[in-house]
């Protein structure tokens, strides 16, 4: 088994930077940030702020490592048109690459109607929608099964595939296998056995390494992808390849 964390270069499909205060009590800043992918062979990492009032600080710190960090704004749909029009603004103005949701947080349904403009604005300006998955009754898989059926040309990647719970975890196996505009994502997901699984049955090309820095060490999340019985060509697919695929163009824009 591989063990060097650093031997495969990744592309890191989720990241942050900022302050969050209970019940986490973590931060990270641009420093540790920088520190962490050059240890851990991270090529490029997609990028949020703390929260959707926090998207600024997202954009100033990418600002200043245009080749590694990649700026991801995070909406929150549950302030209808105000969230809309950010979004349209951090696209356009400043060269975000996505839009990211976390119903959980923010509380609202990830399969409300109040999602489908955010969806609509992704889709008119080519870029994909990171969407938090795992818990109720906010964020679960077959939710955002129907906002992937509701928007067949939109790419969306489902962050974390199900999260912690294992029926959440097979449900996000099922529906990325049934909706093909549907990706997985391996942050904070518990089990290497359905990592595995994602690859080998639902598609080579679907998964992709994650951090969710700083809510996960490192070292587990990059150990839960070598934990899988492959090969290097495959290690190399979901922490790399799969990845620079999925976003195209919009890495080198």
């Amino acid at each position: 088994m591989v063990s060097d964390f650093s031997e495969f270069k990744k592309i890191d499909m989720h990241s942050h930077v900022g302050v969050w205060g209970s019940p986490f009590h973590i931060n990270i800043n641009e420093a540790s940030l920088m520190e962490h992918m050059k240890e851990y062979n991270v090529e490029k990492t997609l990028l949020t702020g703390s929260s959707a009032e926090n998207n600024q600080d997202a954009y100033e710190v990418c600002q200043k490592h245009p080749d590694q960090l990649i700026p991801i704004a995070w909406i929150n749909c549950a302030k209808g048109q105000a969230a809309y029009d950010e979004l349209e603004m951090r696209l356009k103005e400043q060269n975000f690459k996505g839009g990211k949701l976390q119903s959980l947080f923010d509380g609202y349904a990830v399969d409300s109607p109040v999602v489908d403009p955010v969806a609509e604005i992704c889709e008119a300006h080519g870029v994909p929608l990171f969407v938090h998955s795992g818990h109720e009754p906010f964020a679960l898989p077959w939710q955002i099964g129907l906002l992937a059926e509701r928007h067949p040309k939109l790419k969306i990647c489902m962050l974390h595939m199900g999260h912690g719970h294992g029926i959440y975890v097979d449900a996000a196996l099922q529906m990325a296998k049934r909706y093909p505009n549907i990706w997985l994502e391996t942050s904070g997901t518990s089990m290497s056995a359905q990592i595995y699984n994602a690859y080998k049955n639902v598609g080579k090309e679907k998964v992709m390494f994650g951090l969710d820095h700083p809510f996960h060490a490192p070292s587990v999340e990059i150990q839960k992808i070598l934990a899988c019985p492959l090969e290097k060509q495959d290690y190399e697919r979901i922490f790399y390849e799969n990845a620079k695929a999925f976003m195209g163009e919009l890495l080198s824009d």
